[in-house]
């Protein structure tokens, strides 16, 4: 085989004995392949933290003026609510659930408008976190 440019990228590509050009094969890097993974160790971290910023926020509605946890859940909701059902690699279904139902019962109980728009982001973090629990198989209605 011998090498000649490709007129596109301006890269070589290899040619066979007959002149015919192989096609070249891109391997993706590793990090290619999980820029948007997220590990089990990291995913079921943050559900537990979801869970339990849910929690206080929901506790810190009995209290006015009270925001603390609800702008921190924000935060982290923000950044979960950019995620996909295939990102979290084998999350704990456990806490997938838990998350699920902390945010559900905060969703159900906070006031208009909402502190930190959270009543918006909530909606999309359920719905990435229906989606694994249907990609998980997780038989659990939160």
């Amino acid at each position: 085989m011998k090498l000649a440019k490709d007129g596109l990228s301006d890269g070589a590509t290899a040619q066979d004995a007959e002149g015919v050009e192989v096609a070249r094969q891109v391997i993706p890097s590793p990090d290619a392949v999980t820029a948007t993974s997220i590990p089990a160790d990291l995913s079921t971290a943050a559900l537990r933290r979801c869970t339990a910023l849910a929690t206080r926020a929901r506790a810190d509605l009995l209290t006015p003026g009270r925001q603390d946890a609800a702008a921190q859940l924000a935060a982290l909701l923000e950044e979960m609510g950019s995620w996909k059902a295939s990102h979290p690699l084998d999350p704990d279904p456990t806490m997938v659930v838990l998350a699920a139902a902390a945010l559900q019962d905060l969703a159900d109980r906070l006031p208009v408008p909402a502190p930190a728009g959270l009543e918006v982001r909530i909606e999309l973090v359920l719905a990435v976190l229906h989606a694994v629990m249907e990609r998980g198989r997780v038989a659990a209605p939160a």
